[in-house]
């Protein structure tokens, strides 16, 4: 497809492609040619679910592809993980940040709506209309920034969209009750919201207050404005 027709689709978004000098705010693009063939790894082994998002943490499949030597220097040799996001996501719905990098691989044209951490309120809210919409065509590799806002890529074609996501290891894991009563006492301590924030290990995340689920999970309704929504073509 091309990002004509998703920005004919979407006359009232800014859909950015990613040449727009915006996106250095938010991470730096890797050259494709060396991972395609982890790309089409991940397009052969994993699936959409049409009934909902499905994110994989660590897929050994992935891990153990060659290909994912060229990441190691992008985590300073540390332990990481290669997993996948894949499903039917059309909507903003949350906005999570990690104190790290995190590397997208687009196995199929998405889009991707970022936004920077110091747009964060004291109070925890953030506007959504100062989030960035940018497209990704399939094999597109972007290096995601320390503290960029994103969540779930949205699906670009109406069957959904697959990504590979890479990740330092542990990361997304469940928080004990220790940690969560730990980051609360912080907060409260340092008179500063973010520890609060901290929805899983090294992910802090606030949600749009239509997206109950995430809500119903401990998540702060910090999003205010617009729940984003993409018509995928």
């Amino acid at each position: 497809m091309s990002i004509v027709a998703l920005r004919n689709a979407n006359p009232s978004l800014r859909i950015r492609d990613i040449t727009d000098p915006a996106l250095a705010d938010y991470g730096r693009l890797l050259p494709p040619a060396p991972f395609a063939p982890l790309v089409d790894l991940a397009d052969r082994i994993t699936d959409i679910d049409p009934a909902g998002n499905r994110y994989v943490a660590s897929l050994s499949e992935l891990e153990a592809d060659p290909r994912t030597d060229l990441l190691k220097a992008r985590f300073g040799f540390a332990p990481f993980q290669v997993g996948y996001c894949n499903g039917p996501n059309s909507t903003l719905n949350a906005l999570e940040w990690h104190k790290s990098a995190e590397i997208d691989i687009a196995v199929t044209d998405l889009v991707l709506l970022l936004g920077k951490r110091n747009d964060i309120g004291a109070d925890g809210r953030y506007d959504s209309s100062k989030l960035d919409c940018f497209y990704l065509a399939k094999g597109t590799v972007l290096e995601l920034l320390p503290e960029a806002l994103h969540f779930s890529p949205c699906k670009a074609l109406a069957t959904g969209f697959k990504s590979i996501i890479a990740l330092p290891a542990g990361t997304n894991q469940p928080l004990t009750s220790d940690d969560l009563a730990a980051s609360r006492q912080a907060s409260l301590a340092l008179g500063d919201i973010e520890p609060s924030l901290l929805f899983m290990n090294n992910k802090w995340l606030i949600a749009h207050p239509e997206r109950k689920a995430l809500i119903e999970r401990g998540a702060f309704p910090g999003i205010t404005g617009e729940n984003i929504a993409i018509k995928s073509v």
